[in-house]
């Protein structure tokens, strides 16, 4: 069985029309044997509506009519329409005319061909009458999701798509306003245990006026884009952070700032440091242990992920750190522990034989103790590494003997 869900608010002057078209695609294409769907049932969301769009829509015969007293949303309608739908197989289309109702029945041969979970219609094309604003709105959308994800996602916000109804465990949660589209194919690009499809579609221009704000609605989406992403890739935005503390830092001890020297230059040449230079080292020292804490941070949190996830072979990015940082944390931690002693020594030895340290040796305490935050951080995080590694043993021995 397939259900198609309609979204509507306010939508007066188109609802009768696309809800008609939705009954006539179900007697149509939708009816085509190779779908294999049985019953097709047309379920209108009213989601608060202040105008006629109810009532005319309650006189469409074969329409089941759901309403929300107040408006919720976007997303809350459709997800609303889900859980009433009886349906193997969810379909969801906007009121405003905008879309053909037809078109689901490719979308459905698409969805079955290749087995994918979730299967848009795409309106990026050269025959689509989006508006430019949209078009370049979904470019940038896209153009973010598709490197953050490494996918070739083409509409990300599409309002025309068919969903496995089986697939929705993955996919939720997922918003209740208009950045709900956004969001599931975030979701269905990032998740590996789900395959997302498109298909050109036919768009037209809306009837009636739009509800999408460019400004307000292009933030939350670029927000819930972001949001989702960092739950699946938390490595690609931890180390994007830790990159760009220690290329401050490198910039703080390598650069010269109008007549002072840098640092680290001036201590290759002199073999010291003045002590002008002491609010330079120190912040080279607390933006390296920001990176180390950041990289260590990420690499478990994607450790996490991957259990959740039931992710078999990992990222080649991740992979690499995981096999070259993560598993070695201890001996790292171990290892900047050693170098903070022996940066020291002479500090250490001054003191144990004459009771004070010389004003000299100022830029040993400071990395001595970058050294021995880092050695900290990163034992710390070997610890919980290990944990997680273990925890992965165990999910990996529990799913083998329930098969």
């Amino acid at each position: 069985m397939f259900s198609i869900v309609i979204p509507a608010y306010n939508e007066e002057k188109a609802v009768r029309s696309i809800l008609e078209r939705s009954l006539k695609a179900a007697q149509g294409p939708l009816k085509d044997p190779s779908l294999g769907l049985g019953e097709v049932e047309v379920i209108l969301v009213n989601d608060g509506s202040r105008d006629k769009t109810a009532s005319l829509a309650r006189e469409v015969p074969g329409v089941r009519v759901i309403d929300h007293p107040v408006n919720r949303g976007y997303g809350a309608a459709i997800k609303t329409g889900f859980e009433a739908a009886r349906g193997d197989w969810l379909g969801f289309i906007d009121a405003d005319g905008t879309c053909d109702p037809d078109f689901f029945a490719p979308l459905l041969q698409l969805a079955r061909k290749d087995g994918f979970d979730v299967v848009c219609g795409s309106r990026m094309h050269a025959g689509s009458r989006m508006p430019r604003v949209r078009i370049l709105g979904n470019w940038l959308f896209r153009t973010l999701v598709n490197a953050l994800a490494g996918s070739s996602v083409a509409d990300v916000a599409s309002g025309m798509r068919v969903i496995k109804r089986d697939s929705l465990a993955r996919l939720y949660p997922l918003p209740d306003g208009l950045n709900f589209t956004p969001a599931m194919s975030v979701r269905a690009v990032l998740d590996p245990r789900l395959k997302i499809g498109e298909l050109p579609m036919p768009y037209e221009e809306r009837i009636g006026r739009s509800k999408l704000s460019v400004v307000k609605d292009g933030l939350r989406f670029l927000g819930v884009i972001l949001d989702t992403a960092i739950t699946y890739r938390p490595l690609l935005f931890f180390g994007a952070g830790a990159a760009l503390c220690a290329v401050a830092a490198a910039w703080a001890l390598g650069s010269r700032w109008t007549a002072e020297a840098a640092p680290l230059p001036y201590y290759l040449r002199q073999g010291r440091l003045e002590d002008w230079m002491i609010f330079r080292v120190a912040l080279a020292a607390l933006l390296l242990s920001t990176a180390a804490f950041l990289t260590a941070l990420g690499t478990v949190a994607q450790s996490l992920v991957a259990i959740i996830n039931r992710e078999g072979r990992p990222r080649p990015a991740a992979a690499l750190v995981e096999a070259w940082v993560g598993r070695r944390f201890l001996w790292w931690g171990a290892a900047a522990l050693v170098l903070a002693v022996f940066l020291n020594r002479r500090l250490i030895v001054a003191y144990a034989t004459t009771g004070h340290i010389p004003g000299e040796f100022w830029p040993f305490p400071i990395v001595g103790g970058l050294c021995a935050l880092v050695g900290a951080e990163f034992a710390a995080f070997g610890l919980m590494g290990r944990i997680v590694r273990l925890l992965a043993e165990r999910e990996r021995y529990r799913c083998q003997t329930l098969s």
